[in-house]
């Protein structure tokens, strides 16, 4: 699961599929003008956007669910629609949950993703949580024959085109009539991985997303009878995943990650349904899983799930004491990097703890690491931290390649002229290099302008070569034109000038292989010529053909 703060990131992701919404309504344009289905959220969406509810046939016959689906269809066949067409139905949606939310600000909470569908949970700024309460289950069916080919969940207070397909609304279903629907299609999913299979699992795997989404006790009972029968894993995952976010079900989870004979995956996932859960009971329940499991990979779940928890004053002291004590060095990583993915202040400062007095090398990089993701979310003090590990000239090489490297991800004009600085201080070679592919990675001005002037003027052979290298792999004529003006200088060494030439036969061939023609032709050094002939041999350029070919018949003259 992935946490987020900004909104409006999380909008960018759930709204990808309807970006197109205010063209036109989704109702094609052979059905007959029907009656809107309009909810008072759906009317104060108006009020905010001047956007008009989008229209759909309502379809009333029948006196159930599956009646009033199959009048849907045969509405569908009287109107004569010769595309695809929806038949859809709306349900009572649990509280707690919003899919497809309109909102903005700031939102607290968690995401997750089911094929392009993004299920929110948490509060908005104000501490009011975040939900959507008019949700519709909108099944895809072929025009001929009426086979259901895809099932979507939407929000219907937000407008969207539905492929514009048009909409047979059947209604309100009751909690029976949907779960006993939606439970048949995922008992029909297949285990096979075919092309068909893989197809129908689709359609299985959201029908258990609707299922979940429902306010209705009998779904936790729904769940764990998916998981321990059903024959896809992949709706076992989802139907573990919900129970966690239901609650009262930490017992049955950690059955499932103590049961052996299960399928690993699945135990992880019990593990991380865990680490969701509200239940009270939840961290201790890891905790003591944690102490009578023994497979390395489950115990890194455990970890990792823990750091998940909410109790996060709990889960941070049981961090700590296997980032400190566990024997096995990779559960012990897990636990340095759970505890940066926690923040605060408080793990931070533990986290330097840690760095002070570990001994183990890999266990020192992965706290570099989790100070670089601290970084990241905007901790001034976890960037400082990483610019005295990179400043440490008594600290391993390793340890201060990798604060640099982390501090490279965050590319801000502060970090690129604290590693200029740097780099003009320090004398260690592959302290140096490293800063050099820093800058090079980097979009920032100044980096670039380091580089050509490195390139052009440092008494460092290496340095120049590890320069012209980075410059290379920029686009533009600047580069170009660097990398020309070093194969034709009369002072270069060899060494520079043959990692030029190799910077250029690593551009476009447009560039590159009139500029290597030439070098192979008139350049007064030998291994520089040899150097542009091997890359046009590599090249298969035409105009390459045509040079080896002249040489050829130079050759036999």
């Amino acid at each position: 699961m992935r946490k987020l703060s900004s909104f409006a990131c999380l909008l960018t992701l759930a709204l990808a599929g309807s970006s197109a919404c205010a063209k036109g309504a989704g109702a094609s344009s052979s059905v007959e003008p029907a009656a809107t289905a309009v909810t008072a959220a759906a009317a104060a969406e108006q009020d905010r956007t001047g956007v008009t509810p989008q229209s759909f046939v309502q379809v009333a016959e029948g006196a159930d669910l599956s009646a009033r689906l199959e009048a849907a269809g045969r509405r569908a066949r009287a109107d004569n629609v010769r595309t695809p067409y929806w038949t859809a139905y709306t349900f009572d949606v649990r509280p707690g949950v919003a899919v497809d939310p309109w909102s903005g600000g700031t939102f607290h909470g968690s995401m997750n993703g089911y094929g392009g569908i993004y299920v929110f949970s948490g509060t908005d700024e104000s501490g009011r949580t975040v939900e959507t309460r008019n949700l519709g289950v909108f099944l895809l069916r072929e025009p001929s024959g009426g086979a259901v080919t895809r099932m979507e969940i939407y929000n219907l207070d937000r407008r969207r085109e539905y492929s514009n397909y048009p909409v047979y609304m059947t209604g309100r279903a009751n909690n029976e009539e949907s779960l006993n629907y939606l439970r048949g299609v995922i008992e029909a999913a297949p285990a096979t991985a075919s092309n068909s299979a893989h197809k129908a699992g689709l359609l299985n795997e959201r029908a258990s997303l609707a299922l979940a989404l429902h306010d209705d006790p009998r779904v936790n009972a729904l769940l764990k009878g998916f998981v321990r029968s059903s024959r896809n894993q992949k709706i076992r995952s989802n139907s573990v995943f919900w129970l966690g976010q239901l609650g009262g079900e930490t017992a049955f989870l950690a059955e499932l990650v103590r049961n052996g004979s299960e399928q690993i995956q699945l135990r992880k996932h019990a593990a991380h349904a865990l680490g969701e859960s509200r239940d009270r009971a939840a961290l201790s329940t890891l905790q003591s899983l944690f102490e009578s499991v023994t497979e390395r990979e489950l115990r890194k779940s455990i970890v990792h799930a823990a750091g998940e928890n909410e109790d996060k004053a709990g889960a941070l002291a049981f961090l700590l004491r296997v980032a400190k004590s566990d024997p096995e060095r990779e559960v012990r990583k897990t636990a340095v990097h759970a505890i940066g993915e926690t923040g605060g202040e408080s793990a931070l400062d533990e986290l330097m703890r840690i760095y002070a007095g570990e001994a183990d090398l890999e266990i020192k990089k992965t706290v570099i690491h989790a100070l670089g993701e601290m970084s990241e979310n905007k901790s001034a003090r976890a960037e400082a931290k990483l610019f005295e590990i990179a400043r440490d000239a008594g600290a391993q090489q390793e340890l201060r390649k990798q604060a640099i490297h982390q501090l490279a991800e965050r590319n801000t004009d502060a970090v690129v002229t604290e590693l200029i600085k740097l780099y003009d201080t320090d004398r260690t070679r592959e302290v140096r290099r490293q800063i050099l592919h820093a800058l090079g990675e980097s979009k920032n001005a100044r980096a670039e302008d380091k580089l050509f002037e490195i390139a052009r003027a440092s008494d460092d052979a290496d340095a120049r070569r590890t320069a012209i290298h980075m410059i290379g792999e920029k686009v533009g004529r600047r580069a170009l034109e660097l990398l020309r003006e070093t194969v034709e200088s009369n002072t270069a060494e060899t060494q520079v000038q043959t990692q030029a030439v190799h910077a250029i036969g690593e551009r476009p061939a447009e560039e590159s292989v009139p500029l290597l023609i030439k070098i192979a032709k008139t350049h007064a050094n030998q291994q520089v010529r040899r150097t542009a002939v091997h890359l046009l041999g590599e090249s298969g350029d035409p105009r390459a053909l045509e040079f080896f070919r002249e040489v050829l018949s130079k050759e036999k003259e």
